[in-house]
């Protein structure tokens, strides 16, 4: 006998596959109330997932980041259909440490809801930083120097396209001055004289791929020639190309 009724498919359960993830999955309200979270809530954060449901999601982020929330609230508030979002925020673990995660918030179609995913990005905020850190204590190192570094063009001019505070000792003119390339160029304040040797035994050291050491004169804004050692070699292209010159210019008697 042919069944006169269909048979009704239940809806999947995809708590399973929602729990195995290691990004927390989470849903709000409307009001940035917490109605869903899967188990990675817990694994990250440290926070039990039965006693979160319900909280206002701010009241586990980091004071300073509330805001930032709460205008992603307003902006969906306004505008049902406005685009996802990606944010950085921290959240203060259940040990009070902070966790910094990377947020992306987006409306759920037709309901009064958000729904949102956030990562774990701890780790790589903490190695950026220690990065910036490094990358700052070596350019205060480089600006204490008495020596100018540089990063130039290969050209007649030696166009600067980099050059470290030192230059303002030994030519008497600041970087800025230089790198706005007016009339302070740098390659014009080289005496005439040893210009053409300077310019030919750096190329034949580029054409080798050899660093090149050279002494030469310099005129110095006041008028006075300096003599100088000029230390460097060529950046080049994966295919041998000359892209810049660069190196470390310091008076002779710093030597």
């Amino acid at each position: 006998m042919i069944s006169l009724f269909r048979r009704v498919t239940p809806a999947p359960d995809w708590s399973g596959l929602l729990d195995s993830l290691s990004d927390v999955v989470a849903m709000f309200s409307a009001g940035g109330r917490i109605e869903y979270l899967n188990r990675a809530w817990q694994q990250t954060l440290g926070h039990p997932l039965a006693s979160s449901l319900g909280d206002p999601f701010h009241r586990y982020l980091h004071p300073e980041d509330s805001s930032r929330w709460q205008q992603a609230l307003m902006q969906y508030q306004s505008d049902p259909e406005a685009p996802p979002q990606t944010l950085w925020l921290r959240l203060i673990r259940h040990d009070q440490e902070v966790c910094w995660c990377e947020m992306r918030l987006q409306a759920m179609p037709g309901e009064a809801r958000l729904s949102a995913t956030l990562c774990d990005i701890t780790g790589q905020v903490h190695n950026n930083r220690q990065r910036d850190a490094s990358h700052r204590s070596l350019n205060s190192l480089i600006e204490r120097l008495p020596v100018m570094i540089y990063r130039s063009r290969n050209d007649r001019d030696w166009t600067m396209e980099y050059l470290s505070q030192g230059c303002l000792a030994l030519t008497g003119y600041s970087a800025e001055e230089i790198l706005q390339r007016n009339q302070h160029v740098y390659g014009h304040m080289i005496h005439p004289a040893d210009s053409d040797r300077v310019w030919q035994e750096v190329q034949d050291a580029l054409k080798k791929h050899h660093s090149f050491e050279l002494q030469y004169r310099l005129f110095h804004q006041d008028g006075s020639l300096r003599t100088v050692i000029d230390k460097g070699c060529g950046v080049y292209t994966s295919s041998g190309a000359i892209l810049a010159v660069e190196g470390v210019i310091f008076a002779l008697e710093n030597r």
